[in-house]
């Protein structure tokens, strides 16, 4: 037969039981939540940097040191990618073959890179470059335009849903 006290000790293991888990359920969250908001953060960072740098480059291989009055002139829908010749390994690693690698926007498109950091490890990030509509920048063209549409996705492991950052370029034939 167990005795009383006996009883109220189970019982005290039985809520200590508890109670521990509930804050080591606690604990776990928050850190979900602080890996996710930190990874995240690092992620917009590393999308902006991404599209600062497809920016850097000129619109299309035919615009380079010359002016294209006419969309038929610049690259087709299915031939954008890098050229031959261009040749990144993917997924690019630093440091970034990139940088010097490709001369224009469209290059970027199907573009792979790895970046490691100190506190996290790796990130993925994918970009895609395409022609958009002149009359709705949200609608994919088959055709050329005067209109680029860069869409970069940032995505890690510790992140619930993955950075994705669009921007759009415009070549400007008049000036």
């Amino acid at each position: 037969m167990i005795s009383g006290h006996m009883m109220f000790v189970v019982g005290a293991f039985a809520l200590l039981s508890l109670v521990t888990l509930s804050i080591n359920s606690i604990i776990v969250e928050k850190t979900t939540v602080m890996l996710d908001t930190e990874a995240s953060i690092t992620g917009i960072s590393l999308a902006q940097a991404m599209v600062d740098e497809i920016q850097s480059k000129e619109y299309d291989t035919q615009t380079i040191g010359v002016r294209v009055y006419d969309v038929a002139n610049l690259t087709p829908t299915n031939s954008l990618g890098p050229e031959g010749g261009e040749g990144v390994t993917l997924p690019d690693v630093y440091p970034y073959q990139s940088v010097t690698g490709y001369n224009d926007l469209d290059d970027y498109n199907g573009y792979r890179r790895t970046v490691r950091t100190a506190r996290l490890d790796d990130f993925t990030i994918v970009d895609s470059v395409y022609y958009v509509n002149e009359s709705n920048l949200d609608q994919k063209s088959s055709t050329q335009t005067y209109y680029k549409k860069m869409v970069v996705t940032v995505t890690h492991p510790n992140m619930k849903v993955p950075v994705v950052l669009t921007d759009i370029s415009v070549y400007r034939r008049y000036i």
